[in-house]
């Protein structure tokens, strides 16, 4: 089973060759019937944080200050400087649930996840924490960081593999 991709960045785009009606929803109909179930994503564009905005955060700034960072002499793994950052920089919302026995409503903070953001805003916080490692922590950047092109990292460890 092939997975189906159609990116349609103009109007026209989904309009003309490959499209929904002609491409898409034979395909999901023929896999619905062959018993398979289906996740359909749709987003913005814009908003669909990319996997190399990914590798750079983990393999790059976040690795350099696990590395570097030495606050009161300690140093510090990559996941925790990962949700320290986390915290500190996206925080968290505050969501209205019902509850289903009672039907009565009560409201929570919720942890904000780097999953949540978009392209602009996982953006913001690289910038962010790449001046708050600098300016805070001392943390010095190679001089090539910003042409970073890791094949694959540890999500993890910042690990680079290959």
């Amino acid at each position: 089973m092939a997975d189906q991709l159609l990116r349609a960045h103009w109007p026209s785009q989904a309009v003309a060759g490959p499209n929904f009606s002609s491409v898409i929803a034979p395909w999901c109909k023929s896999m619905w019937e062959a018993g398979h179930k289906l996740e359909i994503e749709i987003r913005l564009h814009e908003d669909a944080k990319t996997d190399k905005q990914r590798r750079f955060y983990h393999g790059v700034v976040l690795k350099q200050i696990a590395l570097q960072a030495r606050p009161n002499g300690q140093t510090h793994a990559l996941a925790v400087w990962k949700e320290y950052f986390r915290d500190h920089f996206i925080g968290f919302k505050t969501v209205t649930y019902k509850d289903p026995m009672t039907g009565k409503k009560t409201r929570r903070r919720v942890r904000q996840s780097t999953e949540d953001l978009g392209v602009k805003g996982y953006s913001k916080l690289i910038d962010q924490v790449t001046a708050f490692a600098v300016t805070e922590l001392g943390v010095r950047f190679p001089v090539d960081w910003a042409t970073f092109e890791a094949r694959e990292i540890d999500m993890e460890t910042g690990e680079i593999l290959g």
